[in-house]
């Protein structure tokens, strides 16, 4: 325990349980360039005093192929580290420092609904009202736009500074599973789970919870940073990407499906979508759609047993 923070070692693969691992990087928070980086993440909090000499240690898994942090915070401390470090406040000034994406209102927007008609199109069943969970929903915007295309929404996130606006609102959001359950939420249509894979101790076990509460023939969104070519990082934006605060699990096109299957899913094609006046686009968009590459950003289904 150090300044309110718990830590634990993750003595398996996360993915795969294997044991096998191969060294990439390690150090301490304190050391000079590694400090650096995560001041410029403007943490509403001392991290300096939280986390001193505190070492970390970035491996590969040496049977599944995932990247992964061995020594991590503890559950416990994932309160502490995304309910007061990583506040609405701390979001709003990391966007603007380092999000150019989010800065850009129609781009990010159009970003959405493109998502939001991708999950309608993939759900197996008609219906006027869709069920969409968004897991870690941070301040509601994925909420809002789906709730604009009739779905019926429900978002899970640990921060209730950053969904508090949005509960505000009215929308239905729960600190966890078990506050979820309790209001007899699921099963659900679709389930997005944007930005969050990277950040939790048991993504399998994530996984299969999400499984668990999704319909039958019901689809799943996952995106996670794509961390391919990136051991030990050598600027700003490779470090965000295994950051050893917060990007405990560091995935790649490949060990992100392998963990899936492991989940039950199996990943599906990305249906176009358009948002947009301009014919270029939509050429643009239709040309993406036949040659789809694997990335970190994938729609999966159940697979087939």
């Amino acid at each position: 325990m150090l300044d309110g923070l718990g830590f634990q070692t993750r003595t398996h693969c996360p993915a795969c349980k294997g044991t096998g691992i191969t060294d990439l990087w390690s150090g301490q928070f304190n050391d000079e360039g590694v400090a650096r980086n995560i001041d410029l993440y403007h943490y509403s909090a001392d991290w300096r005093s939280a986390l001193g000499s505190a070492g970390f240690a970035l491996v590969e898994c040496r049977d599944c192929r995932l990247k992964y942090h061995r020594q991590v915070i503890d559950d416990a401390s994932l309160y502490i580290v995304y309910g007061k470090w990583a506040d609405a406040a701390q979001a709003r000034r990391f966007e603007a420092a380092h999000v150019a994406d989010k800065a850009d209102r129609w781009a990010y927007h159009s970003k959405l609904a493109k998502l939001v008609l991708r999950l309608r199109h993939l759900i197996g069943r008609e219906t006027d009202a869709p069920r969409l969970l968004d897991f870690g929903c941070g301040d509601g915007a994925l909420l809002r736009m789906a709730h604009g295309f009739g779905f019926e929404t429900t978002g899970i996130d640990v921060s209730a500074t950053r969904s508090g606006g949005a509960m505000s609102e009215g929308y239905s959001i729960h600190p966890d599973f078990e506050a979820l359950d309790a209001a007899g939420g699921g099963p659900f249509d679709a389930i997005v789970l944007s930005q969050v894979l990277e950040h939790v101790v048991d993504p399998l076990g994530l996984l299969c919870s999400l499984n668990a509460r999704l319909a039958s023939e019901g689809v799943l969104f996952v995106a996670v940073p794509d961390t391919s070519g990136v051991e030990v990082p050598r600027n700003f934006h490779e470090f965000t990407l295994v950051q050893p605060i917060e990007h405990i699990n560091a995935f790649t096109p490949d060990s992100l499906r392998d963990l899936a299957r492991r989940a039950g899913f199996a990943p599906v094609r990305r249906p176009s979508a358009f948002v947009t006046t301009s014919a270029r686009d939509v050429l643009r968009a239709a040309a993406n759609w036949i040659y789809q590459p694997k990335t970190t950003d994938v729609f999966f289904k159940r697979a087939e047993p």
